[in-house]
């Protein structure tokens, strides 16, 4: 073989070498699983694992975890040995596996949710008899609002009482540092608020924002938007069924709400009944967002952070 020719082949085995280098990397991602139980209260595992990009939330599960499917492979019956206490038993309880990706619960089944790198996934054990269906948890804070929901990335926009300006700021710089595009401040408006394609995040006290109309109403059904909190001259902490388990005459609530049905747009809600806690929850977000993990919603009171809903 002639010098020049052997030089050539060379080249472009190297090439071709360093091409499928570049395809491996750009078809492989990192993502964070969480698995907890009853809303968030109890952390059983939380592992940082490799994938393909063309992986659906199962197949991640398969390869990562011990678990059990069923109804042809689609639902997740079992994880380390938890299993639902409906499908395939006979004495039926309404307990089993939900998964939420970056914050939202999504509208398709697991085997038909195919994951991106930087994904935080949720799967939690948890009873659904009382019929309290929350869509959307902090817990995988900040990545909501990074790669938010089936790729559909949002603007974001802040609305802040102004005693919390400084807090906010600092609370916006931190999001822009972490990668979140598109913030904006702006005066509360209900039809931001009522528009399911902004990620809106409202700071200040609950006599302020609880003058809203889209607030209140999200407050007044809070059984299907899953709130639980209730805030008069106190601060209630509510169990799954949605009683009062704890209550606190100064605290502030961080929790998120699904705007609408088939949209990915959440409202945020920084708020509480003092001005010290409510900045204390603010800080929180930017100085210690690792305490949001795998939580569904929290109070921040003088002495404590404690999630919502409470295990009974």
């Amino acid at each position: 073989m002639k010098k020049g020719l052997f030089i050539f082949l060379c080249i472009i085995f190297i090439c071709t070498c360093v091409g499928c280098t570049e395809k491996s990397t750009l078809e492989n991602g990192k993502i964070e699983v969480i698995v907890s139980r009853d809303f968030g209260n109890e952390i059983v595992s939380e592992k940082a694992v490799d994938f393909s990009e063309d992986s659906n939330a199962i197949e991640v599960m398969e390869e990562n975890f011990d678990i059990e499917t069923a109804y042809g492979g689609g639902f997740i019956n079992a994880i380390g040995g938890l299993k639902s206490g409906f499908t395939g038993v006979e004495d039926k309880k309404k307990v089993d596996w939900f998964y939420y990706v970056n914050g939202i619960l999504p509208e398709v089944g697991a085997q038909d949710y195919y994951l991106k790198s930087g994904d935080v996934v949720v799967w939690d054990y948890h009873d659904w008899s009382n019929n309290r269906y929350g869509s959307s948890i902090i817990g995988a804070y900040p990545i909501n609002f990074i790669n938010a929901h089936d790729e559909n990335v949002l603007k974001t926009e802040i609305t802040y009482e102004k005693n919390y300006e400084k807090e906010s700021q600092g609370f916006a710089s931190f999001l822009k540092e972490q990668g979140v595009k598109n913030i904006v401040f702006k005066n509360m408006d209900e039809q931001v608020l009522e528009n399911g394609e902004i990620n809106s995040i409202l700071i200040g006290s609950w006599d302020a924002l609880s003058k809203s109309d889209t607030i209140k109403g999200f407050y007044e059904n809070g059984k299907k938007t899953g709130l639980y909190f209730k805030m008069d001259k106190n601060i209630k902490a509510l169990n799954e069924k949605g009683e009062i388990a704890k209550e606190y005459k100064k605290g502030a609530v961080i929790t998120s709400i699904v705007k609408e049905y088939g949209l990915s747009g959440t409202i945020w809600l920084i708020t509480g009944n003092d001005e010290a806690c409510i900045k204390k929850a603010i800080k929180l977000l930017y100085e210690n967002p690792e305490k949001l993990k795998g939580k569904f919603s929290i109070i921040v009171t003088e002495d404590e952070m404690v999630n919502i809903p409470i295990k009974n």
